[in-house]
């Protein structure tokens, strides 16, 4: 009896310790992973954002930046290394990262959607329609707003739409989204869904008031006399289309806002 209570003891303890080292691992594969990266001339230091333009890594050094893919890190819970490459990073797009930032583009504060600048591998708070790197997990406000600083990012790379403006924003947000490297299916189908619903609704509008409009002026030249009732017709129609391609844009403004 005595051994069967220090074999339960046993297993329950064994039991315990299985969990806990399985709770922990999971946690540390969920972190972050990254892969090594030839960097351009080698340049960027642990918490630069770096960017893929023409062919090859570089530190971004442009506003909202849509090229960005990742930012460089000291290690990783799981890292895939070429050691192949003799000069190369280890870029992550994913985890909570330290990211270098400056307060130039005004001070940043917790939940704040984080973006390149043209400071080189340096982010600052996003402002405007466009691409992002992720969501600030802590306040960043020196004295000096030239100073440049580290703070933990969620990393999530997308291009985020804030809402100022209609119609040119989300032109500009679909057209930079498009031109992205970093980009997964559920961002592109819901870009693509923006895309049909602006495309439908202006072909509908345009098609709608283009032969209504030609019907009335086919019709005003049969009986002068209806003049007015016809151009009642044609305002209406106007009025129609104009509500049918506003439509269109709330409609896309909401996908992208999901």
């Amino acid at each position: 009896m005595f051994l069967s209570k220090i074999t339960k003891k046993t297993m329950f303890l064994m039991l315990s310790t299985i969990i806990l080292c399985f709770s922990i691992v999971s946690y540390a594969l969920s972190y972050e992973y990254a892969v090594t990266v030839p960097i351009f001339e080698n340049k960027g230091s642990v918490g630069d954002i770096v960017s893929y333009k023409d062919g090859r890594y570089v530190l971004s050094s442009e506003y909202q930046d849509s090229a960005v893919c990742g930012v460089i890190v000291e290690d990783a819970s799981i890292s895939f290394e070429d050691r192949n490459l003799e000069q190369s990073k280890l870029v992550t797009s994913t985890g909570e990262v330290l990211v270098n930032v400056s307060a130039k583009n005004g001070s940043i504060q917790e939940g704040d959607y984080i973006t390149s600048s043209d400071i080189p591998g340096v982010g600052v708070k996003a402002t405007e329609d466009g691409q992002v790197i992720g969501v600030a997990m802590e306040s960043f406000d020196p004295s000096n707003k030239e100073d440049i600083g580290q703070i933990y990012v969620l990393m999530d790379i997308k291009t985020k739409f804030f809402g100022k403006g209609l119609s040119g924003n989300i032109l500009g947000v679909i057209r930079n989204s498009l031109t992205s490297p970093f980009m997964t299916p559920i961002q592109a189908l819901r870009y693509l869904l923006a895309i049909a619903i602006i495309f439908a609704s202006f072909v509908i509008g345009f098609s709608s008031f283009g032969k209504i409009t030609g019907s009335s002026v086919e019709a005003l030249g049969r009986n002068p006399l209806a003049g007015t009732s016809i151009r009642k017709v044609v305002i209406f129609n106007f009025i129609l289309t104009f509500v049918i391609m506003v439509m269109g844009l709330v409609a896309a403004y909401f996908i992208l806002t999901i």
